[in-house]
C-alpha cells in the first residue's frame, strides 16, 4: 500500500501536555490515502483469505462524481434524488434520472483529520415533514465541536428550487482530537433519532471517554429531535432510553464503550448495525441494545485490548476481521434490492483501506451468534469510505480518492 505513515518522537522533555501534542500531530499531519495499482476495471480480485471462500459477483455502476465523499442518503418514499456529502462541507444534490447535481448547501467545516461533513439522515415523514439532519465538525472558540442540526428544506421535491433553511442546532460536542468523530445520523423504526459518536481520538483513548457513560463520547445516542419544553433543551430525551434518571449516566446514551462508529444503518427487523473501526488488531460489526457496554477501551473485537480485561463484562460484536484482511471498517446495509439475489439478506460491508467489499449474515433476533461465514465480493481499486441504500434496497459504494458513486449491479 502506498499509505504515508509517520513516526512519534519522544517529547517527554517538552513541556507541552500530552493533549496539545495529539492535536497538533493530527492536525498538521493529513494522511494521503492511495490505492495500491492501476484501476482494476470491471473485474474485482479475490485474494488471501477471500480466494477460498464463497463469491458473489458483482459489477459496479458509475452513477456520479463528487469530491472525497463521506455520505450517501435517499429521501424517504419515491424520489428521484441521491444526496451526497463530501468532507470538505458540500452537500451534493444529484438527479437519478436526468443525471445532473449541483451543490444543495456548503457547511462551515474544519477538515482536519477525520473532520468534516459527516453525516446526514431525513426525517421519516419527508417530503410531507420537509426536515433533514445533519453531522459536521466546526471551529466554535477555537474548539472543535461536533454540531447536530436540523434544518427546514424548501421545495422539497423540486430540483432546482430546493433549498436549506433554519438550520436548528440540537446538539454541540467538544471533539478533544480531530479523529475518531463518527459522525452518522440515523432515525429508528421507533422513530427517535441515533447519533454515532466515537471516543475522542487520539490513540487508546487517552481520556478513558468509551467507559465513561457520562460522556456523550464514545456511545450511541437517542434522542428526540422535538424540543423539550421543561428543560429548554432543544431535543428530548426518549423516556425508555437505558439510563434515564441514573447517576454517573448521560440521559442520551442508548449504548457506549463504542472506539468510532464508521457508519452506522439499521436492518429490516429494526436492530441497529453499527460498524467499530478497531486501533491495533481487529475491526468488529455489533448489534447495539439498549443499555449495553460494547467494551472499548478494554477490548477490541472479541479480544481483550487491555491486558488483564474481562471480555465477559461487556457485549461482544457477532463479527470482527483481523489485519491480515483490511484496516479500517467502513459499515454498510443489509441488502433488500433484486437486482444481485445471491444478497438477499446479507449485510454488505468493506474496508476503507484495502478496498474489499464482504457480505454476511445477520444472526436472528434473541440470538448472540458469532458469525464466521463471510462471502467475497471482491478487492476493487477503491477507498470506500461509505455505503449507501435506495428506497429499492440496491446498494451503492463510493470511492473516496475518485470521488465516483457506484451501484452495485449484477454483471
Amino acid at each position: 500500500m502506498k499509505i504515508q505513515t509517520f513516526v512519534l518522537f519522544s517529547f517527554l522533555s517538552m513541556s507541552v501536555s500530552c493533549d496539545d501534542i495529539g492535536r497538533s500531530i493530527l492536525k498538521s499531519y493529513n494522511k494521503k490515502y492511495e490505492t495500491d495499482g492501476q484501476v482494476l476495471g470491471s473485474k474485482p480480485l479475490f485474494m488471501g483469505v477471500d480466494a477460498n471462500r464463497k463469491q458473489i459477483t458483482i459489477s459496479l455502476q458509475e452513477v456520479v462524481k463528487v469530491k472525497e465523499p463521506t455520505d450517501i442518503q435517499f429521501p424517504p418514499g419515491d424520489s428521484p434524488f441521491l444526496f451526497a456529502l463530501e468532507k470538505a462541507g458540500n452537500m451534493i444534490l444529484f438527479h437519478r434520472e436526468k443525471k445532473i447535481s449541483r451543490v444543495l448547501t456548503k457547511f462551515p467545516v474544519i477538515t482536519d483529520s477525520e473532520e468534516g461533513l459527516l453525516g446526514l439522515t431525513f426525517h421519516p415523514q419527508f417530503p410531507k415533514q420537509s426536515k433533514l439532519y445533519t453531522n459536521y465538525v466546526k471551529s466554535v472558540a477555537n474548539k472543535d465541536v461536533t454540531i447536530v442540526s436540523e434544518w427546514v428544506v424548501e421545495n422539497p421535491t423540486n430540483y432546482d428550487s430546493m433549498k436549506l433553511t433554519s438550520e436548528r442546532v440540537l446538539l454541540q460536542v467538544e471533539q478533544p482530537y480531530p479523529n475518531h468523530n463518527g459522525g452518522q445520523l440515523a432515525f429508528g423504526p421507533d422513530g427517535q433519532l441515533y447519533i454515532g459518536l466515537g471516543d475522542g481520538g487520539w490513540r487508546a483513548d487517552p481520556k478513558n471517554n468509551g467507559q465513561n457513560p457520562n460522556t456523550l463520547l464514545g456511545s450511541i445516542l437517542r434522542i428526540n429531535p422535538t424540543p423539550d419544553t421543561q428543560s429548554k433543551k432543544p431535543y428530548s430525551i426518549p423516556t425508555d432510553n437505558p439510563f434515564v434518571g441514573k447517576a454517573g449516566f448521560a440521559p442520551e446514551t442508548f449504548a457506549y464503550g463504542i472506539r468510532n462508529p464508521w457508519r452506522m444503518s439499521f436492518s429490516p427487523d429494526g436492530r441497529l448495525l453499527v460498524a467499530d473501526v478497531g486501533q491495533d488488531a481487529y475491526e468488529e460489526v455489533d448489534i447495539i441494545l439498549s443499555g449495553k457496554n460494547y467494551g472499548w477501551n478494554q477490548t477490541e473485537g472479541f479480544h481483550c485490548f487491555t491486558d488483564g480485561c474481562n471480555p465477559g463484562l461487556y457485549q461482544p460484536p457477532f463479527y470482527e476481521y483481523g489485519r491480515d484482511e483490511g484496516q479500517s471498517i467502513t459499515g454498510g446495509y443489509v441488502y433488500t434490492g433484486s437486482a444481485i439475489p445471491d444478497l438477499k439478506g446479507m449485510y454488505v460491508f468493506g474496508d476503507f483501506i484495502q478496498g474489499k467489499i464482504w457480505a454476511i449474515p445477520v444472526p436472528k433476533p434473541g440470538e448472540n451468534t458469532k458469525v464466521t461465514e463471510t462471502i467475497a465480493l471482491g478487492k476493487w481499486n477503491l477507498l470506500i469510505p461509505t455505503f449507501g441504500r435506495d428506497n429499492e434496497g440496491e446498494i451503492f459504494v463510493a470511492d473516496y480518492q475518485s470521488g465516483t458513486i457506484y451501484k452495485m449491479v449484477k454483471p
